[in-house]
């Protein structure tokens, strides 16, 4: 983040309009915006970085960052339907030429289908984004999490594992970073997949340790993920003291999220003794 702050500064240096300097102090309202924001999220506190959308907004008015950044963050409160809403503002509001933020936006929204249990509808969202931006893994390893979900066809979930992983591996559009966290997050589908479609319990730990190396302790929301569909890995293949594992560091670890819930509802029903 200082990286881009001094990139704008460059910036606003070499251009001299008036028009371009507003445009560009738009701009490091962004970032600082981003700063903000990213702070919380990254600690898993959805509550305080719901508060921190507000300065997405541009003079008051909202603006398709703000719809993005606050639907993202009460579907990670579970608030669904409020979350919807602004996520489909998102996307409303964003151009036909964005086609990145399209794509993740779509995927976002796709997402909140799945915790919604509406699987048609987030496959739907998963293959928009995919038609926007191919080449973002994120698209291909939420298909494979919706057929896991859903129950059925194991090996079409591995199969869009492994282009999500090809994918993420070729992003030159992103950073070192976050290609090693997409790749965490991706390793703990395809240990998922795997353990549903073959139960080879070797390639499952296997899989499991370089997805928990992977995401590292980086974000609340990638870690938790991963050991939330690391425990359902384990869970397919009858390991009841991994799956208990996993579950209890998701449910450790996000007390606001998604994925501590997931992991606490596994508990409830009856993985724990």
């Amino acid at each position: 983040m200082r990286y881009l702050r001094l990139l704008w500064t460059l910036v606003t240096g070499a251009l001299g309009s008036s028009k371009s300097i507003a445009t560009l102090q738009h701009g490091m309202a962004t970032l600082n915006a981003i700063d903000g924001f990213m702070e919380p999220y990254r600690r898993g506190d959805y509550e305080a970085t719901l508060q921190a959308t507000e300065s997405f907004r541009q003079d008051g008015d909202v603006t398709a960052s703000y719809c993005f950044y606050r639907g993202s963050c009460l579907a990670h409160l579970g608030r669904l339907p409020e979350a919807e809403v602004w996520l489909r503002r998102n996307i409303a509001l964003r151009k036909e030429d964005q086609k990145r933020h399209l794509a993740i936006g779509y995927t976002t929204l796709g997402h909140l289908m799945l915790q919604a249990g509406r699987y048609d509808d987030a496959v739907e969202c998963f293959q928009t984004s995919l038609h926007h931006f191919p080449g973002r893994s994120s698209g291909y390893r939420s298909m494979a999490e919706a057929y896991l979900l859903r129950g059925d066809n194991p090996s079409e979930a591995l199969r869009w594992t492994r282009l999500a992983i090809d994918q993420a591996k070729g992003d030159r559009e992103i950073s070192p970073e976050l290609r090693k966290m997409n790749l965490g997050e991706s390793f703990a589908t395809l240990a998922w997949a795997t353990a549903a479609a073959s139960h080879t319990a070797p390639e499952v730990a296997r899989l499991v340790a370089e997805a928990v190396a992977g995401v590292g302790a980086g974000s609340i929301s990638s870690t938790a993920q991963v050991h939330y569909q690391s425990g359902r890995a384990y869970e397919e293949l009858g390991d009841a003291g991994n799956s208990l594992h996993h579950y209890r560091e998701a449910a450790r670890l996000d007390l606001q999220g998604e994925w501590g819930r997931a992991g606490r509802a596994a508990l409830a029903i009856g993985v724990a003794p």
